[in-house]
């Protein structure tokens, strides 16, 4: 079963000793957002132990940081199940939804979303939380991140419903965007309180680090929801695509796909040593360092949750925990959706 094949990632596994106190305020919080709701569905979101890879990932985190990690990480699940099986294959209905969450970071501190939904209100307040302290170059940054992960999502429903045969390029380009590996890369400095100078955010050695990480962890996923995408119908699954354009079994897919885990990490540990002998003794080194470590225990606690989470159990496939925003939605308070412009004034730019 695909769940338990795991790849060998050198990286030390962490672990937070306050998820469970963060665990039991994330369950009060979506129930007072209305993400999860009745007693069945909160059991099933429970087994799947997101509260648990928000540990993982973030295991120096505490008190309020880690309880707003634990809620972005989380969220990010309910918001992927809008899009799955027949509901994601309405470009319109998925770009209605997924624009009014890019537009968030954009508007005024405390303007409520104007498609009123669960799902908006709670990113509303994710947002709010995430921008708290940091600086107008990490707020700017950071709502581009959440734009791209959001439009990824339209671009695969255009895919569900053309029915497109992506190859593998194709394919990994749009996954680096749509497994939402960015905006959980960027809390790695929210929630550890400082922040990479711009010029290196943006040097090629730490964009290799990032799109490093994010590979692995989407091709991991991959591996670990292939027989939830093959049922549900969907395209959008590189072990699913590798077996059909190259004509090979499972069993072979899988392997490819942990070469390509192999080499990726192989890549990312010598860059990583790398970029920290280069900058050994300069302030930017301990920074460095820092960003590091978040990836690495982004990369091993994805792995140590996409093996024992009830998600992505065979006998949980097709099962509805999350209600549907995209159809129940009810009409924005303005007449239209409205997003971020070129020229408009940007709260995530606001020091």
């Amino acid at each position: 079963m695909p769940q338990n094949v795991t790849f060998f990632l050198p990286f030390e596994a962490g672990s937070n000793p306050d998820a469970a106190r963060a665990g039991a305020h994330h369950l009060d919080w979506i129930r007072a957002h209305g993400l999860v709701r009745g007693e069945q569905a909160l059991r099933r979101y429970r087994e799947w132990l997101l509260t648990d890879l928000a540990g993982y990932a973030y295991p120096e985190a505490r008190g309020a940081d880690l309880d707003l990690v634990t809620d972005a990480v989380c969220i990010g699940f309910p918001l992927d199940d809008q899009f799955d099986g027949p509901r994601g294959s309405h470009p319109e209905h998925v770009a209605r939804l997924s624009t009014e969450l890019a537009a968030i970071p954009y508007r005024e501190p405390g303007t409520p979303p104007a498609l009123d939904t669960p799902l908006t209100r709670a990113y509303t307040d994710v947002w709010r939380r995430s921008a708290e302290g940091m600086s107008a170059q990490w707020r700017t940054r950071a709502a581009a991140t959440y734009t791209r992960f959001f439009r990824a999502y339209v671009e695969e429903a255009h895919n569900r419903r053309s029915g497109a045969l992506l190859d593998e390029k194709t394919y990994i380009t749009l996954r680096r965007e749509a497994v939402g590996t960015g905006p959980c890369f960027d809390l790695i400095e929210r929630a550890g309180h400082f922040e990479l100078p711009e010029d290196l955010y943006w040097s090629p050695g730490v964009q290799t680090l990032l799109r490093g990480a994010t590979d692995v962890i989407f091709l991991c996923n991959d591996a670990h929801s292939v027989e939830r995408e093959e049922a549900q119908g969907d395209p959008h699954n590189l072990v699913l695509i590798t077996q059909r354009t190259r004509g090979c079994s499972r069993a072979d897919a899988l392997e490819r796909v942990g070469a390509l885990v192999r080499n990726t990490v192989r890549g990312f540990q010598d860059t990583a040593h790398t970029l920290l002998q280069r900058y050994a003794g300069t302030p930017e080194r301990e920074l460095l360092a820092r960003h590091i470590a978040g990836l690495r225990h982004w990369m091993i606690g994805n792995q140590r949750w996409g093996t024992v989470s009830a998600r992505y159990a065979t006998e949980n496939i097709g099962v509805e925990v999350i209600p549907d925003d995209i159809g129940s939605a009810g009409a924005d308070r303005s007449g239209a959706i409205s997003g971020p412009t070129a020229g408009s004034t940007s709260s995530a730019a606001r020091p």
